[in-house]
């Protein structure tokens, strides 16, 4: 009867076993979409005291933070979240057609005074695009598109996917 007691205990460790490693590999497979680098996105108005805006990081693992700046100086964070899976993926793939290391440093639709400029930082690669003063970015891309071919309708769709994707998480369209 011992003997018989130590096979059934055997084979229920050995069925124990097999279903750690089937959960196991279904959460490997399941595992946390990540980006290829933080994002950070610097969107700025110039003005009398100099720049001042909003900044928002996103980090790999989809965390990312909200935080007011001017000039030099950058605020605590007034926003943190964490973005879903679907939606890192999502940014993921607009990553992928970015192709922002070939992205131009510097972007200009205007040279005006009080300038509205966007700053894209992907992991160390930056890039920056001066807009008319108020001028969205929703409104910039559509002008770019009407104009053909341009690197910053990538840097836009970036930007614009990114922006509207964190202000998702807040319950918020953009």
């Amino acid at each position: 009867m011992a003997a018989d007691d130590r096979r059934r205990l055997a084979a229920f460790t050995a069925m124990l076993a097999i279903c750690g490693i089937a959960t196991g590999a279904a959460e490997a497979a399941q595992a946390r979409p990540r980006l290829p680098a933080r994002l950070t996105l610097r969107d700025g108005q110039q003005g009398v005291v100099g720049e001042s805006g909003t900044i928002v990081t996103i980090e790999r693992d989809g965390r990312f933070r909200v935080a007011r700046f001017v000039n030099a100086r950058i605020e605590a964070p007034h926003r943190k979240g964490m973005l879903r899976a679907e939606a890192i993926r999502k940014l993921a793939r607009t990553f992928a057609g970015v192709h922002a290391a070939d992205l131009p440093g510097v972007m200009s639709r205007s040279a005006a005074a009080n300038a509205h400029r966007l700053q894209l930082s992907v992991g160390k690669q930056m890039s920056t695009l001066t807009l008319f003063p108020g001028e969205t970015a929703e409104q910039a891309a559509a002008a770019f598109a009407r104009s053909g071919l341009n690197p910053a309708i990538r840097f836009l769709d970036l930007w614009i996917t990114a922006q509207n994707l964190v202000a998702r998480e807040h319950g918020k369209t953009r």
